[in-house]
């Protein structure tokens, strides 16, 4: 799949939500595992690509008059800007919970084996992938993957 800025979909990449999904007409809006293709500002004149984990904040902004307004800020101190006309809500949570998997799995990724986790902190961690499994973030293959691995931890 080609994705708004040209680029194509890397290795373990997958497309999880796109702009038609949440009944918008915003053609450069697509959220993968890993990125978050959306226009740079309302104008919708050009398209950022957004590393999940570089993302800071998604907040919906909604205004007295007119449509609200999805703002999602990064690291490297860009923000990006885009109207939702209708699901604001759901636009926001879905993005903010790719976010949070993204995050995780970066962490899990980057932890080594002789790192221990309490045992609260394990709880905490199933409890996440968990909503993330419910709110349909994690596929139930990726879900249980997690578990494995989030178990498998002295």
């Amino acid at each position: 799949m080609e994705l708004p800025d040209g680029s194509r979909l890397e290795d373990g990449e997958v497309v999880v939500k796109t702009a038609k999904d949440w009944g918008l007409s915003i053609k450069s809006l697509v959220l993968t595992n890993r990125r978050l293709f959306c226009p740079a500002d309302l104008t919708d004149r050009s398209t950022v690509s957004l590393p999940l984990t570089a993302v800071l904040t998604v907040s919906l902004k909604k205004h007295w008059v007119g449509f609200s307004t999805i703002v999602v800020e990064s690291k490297d101190r860009r923000q990006a800007s885009f109207a939702v006309h209708i699901n604001g809500q759901l636009v926001r949570s879905d993005i903010a919970a790719a976010v949070d998997a993204a995050k995780q799995s970066a962490a899990l990724d980057s932890s080594t084996p002789a790192s221990s986790a309490p045992s609260g902190e394990r709880y905490e961690q199933l409890a996440k992938i968990n909503e993330l499994k419910r709110s349909g973030v994690l596929t139930e293959a990726e879900f249980e993957e997690e578990k494995a691995r989030i178990l498998k931890q002295p």
